[in-house]
């Protein structure tokens, strides 16, 4: 499928019927891969053209135009992110020329300052946000930046998206703000979004301050800040932007305290006792906000592309009933922490019946090497963490699922160990590799998908003590 953004147009190469855009740093037109469309016009061209745009858009859906020159950012690496630039995938994102890296390197710090005039909205939804520091007034919140345009087609195409999102999401702490571009189309903004059902504030770039300091390379930019203040994502392709802005109002509001978008720099300005604050949209508490908190990322495996496929459970839903699931065997030591393999009765668990249990989940295989050399751990870690409600349990794969029996008395498994026999709890889990640990809380949620080996018993500890 053909993505689409917008980007301003300099001309076409008839040559290889590509957009030319211009590299602002040298000043030396390159080709850049974007298929032309007659939905954007591209000023005065000379009519041996015409043909070959007509042609092009058979190729494509792309609205073209051309950033800013300030846009245009050289020498920048994802390595000088702050945060792992990888947190989503890499697919969900619009990497296009030198906006990419940019974009990628300002992951994980203080968004920039947003310049800002002619504001339309409801009257007490903008009065806030022109005081001042925009991003400390709305500390607490999860905030998606939108730079759009009415001339271009996928921002427009974008909007009812947009607003259905926010009215969803807004009661759980999402800000929708939409900033168009300076120069051009703004006359239109209020009537377009109008139309689209948009009733989130949107703003006009000040002579084009908030593009440049951005690195706006392309129509729509998404930016998205969860509610520290910090810029987790930017460059979000439109369909994959409400999955982060859910996977980041589910995460904890922070404590007050200093406002993190912001750094202060001048001590002068700090705080003081006196100092009037702008209050987190949802306070943040000892119990509920971080219960329903992932464990923190570095306990976790598994690269963008494996995170990406895992984000719906970085959201901690309820945990995948275990129903699926056959031939039961030490399932007394949920009880009493004892084995009991040799049981001639082993009754079914569910993680209904373990609510008020920290529930360590194994994929594991009877062929697979580590899974086996990791029994011992297990076992450790089931007896250590008995008494305080954790429970183990074992999902053996339905291939080598015949000699799960003898495997757990050979090596002498002491938690409770079951069959996947059609393979469906794996694939409700997303496992694609063994052995895989998954961690549920008392309250039956999934707290932790797919955890570090190393970082295991730091997680089940981290779990464990939530009461």
């Amino acid at each position: 499928m053909t993505t689409s953004v917008c980007r301003r147009s300099v001309g076409i190469d008839t040559t290889r019927g590509h957009m030319l855009t211009e590299a602002a740093h040298t000043g030396i037109a390159t080709i850049a891969a974007i298929p032309v469309t007659p939905s954007r016009r591209f000023g005065t061209l000379h009519s041996m053209y015409a043909s070959i745009a007509a042609a092009l858009t058979v190729l494509s859906s792309f609205s073209v135009a051309l950033a800013a020159p300030a846009a245009r950012v050289a020498g920048v690496t994802p390595a000088t992110a702050a945060l792992s630039a990888d947190e989503f995938p890499e697919e969900w994102f619009w990497r296009i020329g030198s906006a990419g890296p940019a974009h990628k390197a300002m992951t994980g710090k203080a968004p920039p300052t947003l310049a800002l005039r002619g504001w339309i909205g409801k009257d007490a939804e903008l009065a806030p946000l022109r005081q001042g520091d925009l991003f400390k007034t709305l500390k607490g919140k999860v905030i998606v930046i939108d730079f759009w345009a009415t001339w271009c087609g996928p921002c427009r195409k974008a909007l009812p998206e947009n607003a259905q999102m926010m009215k969803d999401l807004g009661s759980k702490g999402l800000v929708v703000i939409g900033v168009h571009d300076s120069e051009r189309g703004s006359d239109t903004m209020e009537k377009v979004a109008t139309a689209a059902g948009v009733e989130y504030p949107l703003a006009v770039d000040d002579a084009g301050k908030s593009a440049k300091a951005w690195k706006v390379g392309f129509w729509p930019t998404y930016a998205v800040i969860d509610r520290a203040g910090i810029l987790r994502a930017i460059g979000l392709q439109p369909q994959h932007v409400r999955a982060v802005a859910e996977k980041l109002l589910a995460e904890p509001t922070p404590a007050a305290g200093p406002n993190l978008a912001k750094p202060l720099t001048n001590p002068s300005l700090a705080p003081t006792e006196s100092s009037t604050a702008t209050p987190p949209a949802v306070p943040a508490t000892d119990s509920a906000a971080n219960k329903s908190a992932r464990i923190p990322r570095e306990m976790l495996e598994g690269d963008g592309t494996r995170r990406g496929k895992l984000a719906k459970f970085d959201q901690c839903p309820v945990a995948s009933d275990l129903s699926p699931v056959t031939a039961w065997t030490n399932t007394a030591l949920a009880a009493n922490g004892g084995p009991n393999a040799e049981a001639a009765v082993n009754p079914e668990l569910s993680l209904k019946g373990l609510k008020g249990k920290v529930v360590l989940l194994d994929f594991w295989a009877t062929w697979c090497g580590p899974c086996i050399a990791a029994v011992p751990k297990l076992n450790a870690l089931q007896r250590k963490y008995a008494a305080e409600g954790l429970v183990v349990i074992g999902v053996c794969r339905p291939d080598g699922g015949e000699k799960m029996l003898s495997t757990v008395k050979a090596k002498g498994i002491e938690y409770a160990v079951c069959i996947d026999v059609k393979g469906e709890v794996n694939s409700a889990y997303k496992v694609d590799s063994y052995p895989d640990y998954y961690l549920i809380d008392r309250e039956g949620r999934l707290r932790g998908a797919d955890i570090n080996a190393a970082t295991l018993e730091e997680a089940v500890k981290l779990i464990l003590a939530e009461k």
